[in-house]
């Protein structure tokens, strides 16, 4: 099963599309699944969720939450996580909430956690195809999650219904949220696609400068 773990929807400041929108472009790239993982908001995510069936797709509840310190993925959480809080804390709250936490896209600044962090805290997976990551930030990411043996991630980070299915996860046998979870609890995950390339690159190179000119590049 395919699935992008890692798409944004109208509820994030940076995206555009409805949560419907973007499970029918999940159908029609040949998905299996799905995660919106919105910044900071659970609404998207639990949308999506009510409406999965209907697209005959396995929707995970998410939501990608802004540390102190970078971008943290959770899945499967019933309710909103605080942002600005430490990794530690978020990685607690995440938990507490039936949740499943990832590091995102780790070396990607200024919103990444880093990679000494990424392997130093109690992660079940790090998000190792980012589809707009650099092919060697990814690379350095995987090696992190092969070293501390958790489970891969792979998404496209898609801000645009273009861009779904750029990059995502396989797993095999599974049907429900709940078995999504626990694979990836199991590190029963591989990842497959693309990273971004140089052009896209020098895009979102673009985009961030001026994010940050506008005094917009924060942690959300």
């Amino acid at each position: 099963m395919k699935l992008d773990l890692h798409i944004h929807s109208s509820y994030s400041r940076d995206a555009s599309a409805s949560p419907d929108e973007i499970l029918a472009a999940c159908k029609n790239v040949g998905l299996d699944g799905c995660a919106i993982t919105d910044h900071n908001a659970v609404e998207g995510s639990f949308r999506a969720s009510s409406m999965g069936k209907h697209h005959g797709l396995i929707v995970v509840r998410g939501v990608e939450v802004s540390t102190i310190d970078g971008h943290i993925l959770a899945y499967g959480v019933r309710e909103s996580i605080p942002k600005r809080l430490s990794i530690e804390e978020t990685i607690e709250k995440i938990v507490a909430a039936g949740g499943v936490p990832v590091a995102a896209h780790p070396k990607r600044f200024p919103s990444g956690i880093g990679l000494d962090a990424a392997s130093k805290n109690k992660f079940k997976g790090i998000e190792v195809l980012n589809g707009g990551n650099s092919r060697w930030n990814n690379m350095a990411a995987r090696k992190v999650a092969e070293a501390m043996k958790v489970a891969k991630i792979g998404g496209s980070d898609a801000h645009k219904i273009s861009e779904i299915g750029r990059s995502y996860t396989i797993i095999e046998n599974v049907s429900t949220e709940d078995d999504v979870l626990s694979a990836i609890s199991s590190a029963a995950t591989r990842v497959d696609g693309r990273s971004r390339t140089a052009v896209e690159g020098m895009v979102y190179a673009a985009e961030t400068l001026v994010e940050w000119l506008r005094g917009g590049l924060k942690r959300q």
